[in-house]
């Protein structure tokens, strides 16, 4: 296993939240389908790839336009657990942006986790160096703002419920910052919810950190978004 790059162009009309999890998302399977792991070789098997965890760091916003590179490699499974690292370089090879993941397989028919191995589904882990910490459970605030939230069809996504990159327009419209960019990004993701469902989403916030749950018979999602400190400048880091 080898890190996999992608050469990219952050849009003209600038990067969204929802925009670069769209790349991570996009970057993953696009290195499993050499390997028959994409979500299409798992749909073929009767399974999905489910994404339980983010964490993304950012030295700095990509700028409209910006020529860019992104890596990601898969790190070693654990009791189903698969991890993967993500690294988002400029043109002179420092890095902007680190993430880390976990992912797991589940059973489309019962929607319960399965063993990968069980079912053929072997990434092998590679150790860079470059990795960033694995992602932690998500603060918690105490609440003050609360709205609800039905899901459409325009949210779903080929495994039929919403699509995780999503969750981060409705986080935004809830707490107001649309358009401005987080410097941490912290998201779980416990259990799935499907069109015309209803969650109840709450929100708190303090100084420039906010940290969400959507709720229904269960947690749905929590996430952390940090916007302190961000804002258009040099990164920090070397290739």
């Amino acid at each position: 296993m080898e890190i996999y790059e992608q050469k990219l162009s952050a849009p003209q009309a600038g990067l969204s939240t929802r925009g670069l999890f769209l790349w991570l998302q996009e970057i993953a399977n696009a290195q499993c389908v050499p390997l028959g792991l994409s979500g299409d070789d798992l749909k073929a098997k009767g399974l999905m790839w489910v994404v339980l965890r983010y964490l993304v760091r950012v030295e700095r916003w990509p700028e409209a336009g910006e020529a860019l590179r992104l890596q990601t490699w898969p790190g070693s499974t654990r009791h189903g657990m698969m991890p993967r690292f993500y690294r988002l370089l400029d043109e002179n090879g420092l890095c902007v942006v680190s993430a880390s993941s976990v992912w797991t397989v589940v059973d489309r028919a019962t929607r319960k986790m399965v063993i990968p191995e069980e079912h053929g589904i072997v990434l092998e882990g590679l150790v860079t160096g470059l990795e960033e910490r694995r992602p932690p459970a998500p603060a918690k605030l105490e609440t003050s703002e609360s709205m609800d939230y039905t899901v459409t069809a325009e949210v779903l996504d080929a495994n039929g419920h919403m699509n995780n990159t999503c969750y981060y327009d409705l986080a935004e419209r809830c707490i107001g910052c649309v358009g401005q960019h987080p410097r941490t990004i912290i998201t779980e993701h416990q259990s799935e919810i499907r069109e015309g469902e209803t969650m109840r989403v709450a929100w708190g916030r303090e100084g420039g950190r906010f940290c969400l749950e959507g709720t229904r018979d269960v947690t749905v999602f929590r996430m952390e978004l940090d916007y302190d400190g961000c804002a258009p400048g040099k990164a920090s880091r070397t290739a």
